[in-house]
């Protein structure tokens, strides 16, 4: 008795915790965020992928970070800090941290 008791009580529990369960939530479904707005790190409805320009506290995707610029200093720029280097990314030189694309700086022409 206690046994098919304790079955009952478990087969009860487990059921019963379904029920409050939420809906199922797709972030991807169709590419919006919470508030309706679109999902700028998804492709267009076109289908090419849309970057927004690169700016300072931003991240730079590692398929998005352009050509690595080893002669700053022919550039007019800056030397880089430690774990630091510059990209040519869509015409802006790109200040980024190598090993997170976190962005340091953006200049739009070296000099």
């Amino acid at each position: 008795m206690k046994r098919l008791l304790a079955a009952t009580l478990s087969l009860t529990l487990l059921a019963s915790g379904s029920a409050f369960a939420g809906p199922d939530h797709h972030p991807d479904r169709d590419n919006r965020d919470r508030h309706g707005q679109q999902d700028r790190n998804h492709a267009n409805p076109r289908g090419h992928d849309r970057h927004e320009p690169p700016r300072r506290g931003g991240h730079l995707q590692r398929d998005h970070r352009g050509d690595y610029v080893r002669d700053y200093k022919r550039h007019g720029l800056r030397a880089p800090g430690r774990g630091q280097q510059w990209r040519h990314v869509d015409g802006r030189y790109v200040l980024i941290a190598a090993a997170t694309g976190l962005i340091a700086d953006v200049v739009l022409n070296g000099r």
